[in-house]
């Protein structure tokens, strides 16, 4: 990995209890880059750092998040014993939406992670992770679109944060990058897409192409979107 002064390298564990004391609640996180090179597994590990967290799972049965250990739950609103620890303030992690074993399957999936994205903005205080953000959001899929945006644009003040992950800028809504407060990048070498993303965070095309020179595909920047918030290069361990 090339030297350069725009960013500081972190080991993970320094990462994690540096990111422990700046992500506030209703801050949300973006991450950004190609499938396979550990988007699942960054939001795996940073996601523990919450008290409530709901996991959605558009693929209805994705490996990576049953890595996680957490509860799946088919229904919402969840369980008795559930609801019953949330409200005595025990942590509460859980994996939304049923396991899809037929096409039939799709539209209970959809609708027990429309109830859940409803209950999160109403109740406040969770973290959610959409996983396959494009797949939950568009249209012609999912269709959690109204859902997931009106989280990004105005749960804050409920200290909801939401966690994106997704390949492109452009294959998503806009909120998903434009309400991040913290940008979750992986290497690229696509001149475009560099350019996009330096224009989401608002730094320099050449700042963010000297970050991703020489970086490896398993290394990612954490970018804020605030220009004086330093740039942490850090590589997550596996799941």
């Amino acid at each position: 990995m090339s030297q350069s002064n725009v960013f500081d390298v972190y080991p993970w564990r320094r990462f994690v209890g540096w990111f422990q004391q700046i992500w506030e609640p209703g801050e949300h996180l973006a991450l950004m880059g190609p499938t396979g090179t550990g988007k699942s597994n960054f939001a795996g590990h940073v996601l523990p750092l919450r008290k409530w967290v709901m996991a959605l799972d558009p693929k209805g049965g994705d490996s990576t998040l049953a890595k996680l250990g957490w509860p799946r739950v088919d229904t919402w609103p969840p369980p008795a014993k559930i609801r019953d620890a949330i409200a005595e303030g025990k942590p509460v992690r859980l994996v939304v939406g049923p396991t899809v074993r037929r096409i039939e399957d799709r539209q209970t999936l959809i609708d027990v992670q429309r109830h859940a994205l409803k209950s999160a903005f109403e109740e406040g205080g969770w973290t959610v992770y959409i996983d396959e953000f494009q797949l939950a959001a568009d249209r012609r899929m999912m269709g959690l679109h109204m859902e997931s945006e009106t989280l990004l644009i105005a749960a804050r003040d409920r200290g909801v944060s939401v966690v994106t992950a997704f390949q492109a800028p452009s294959w998503v809504p806009t909120a998903a990058s434009r309400q991040a407060t913290w940008l979750v990048l992986w290497p690229t070498r696509d001149d475009a897409v560099v350019k996009r993303l330096a224009e989401i965070a608002g730094r320099p095309r050449s700042e963010i192409a000297a970050i991703f020179d020489g970086l490896d595909r398993y290394f990612v920047a954490v970018v804020g979107r605030d220009p004086s918030a330093p740039v942490v290069i850090t590589r997550p361990p596996r799941l």
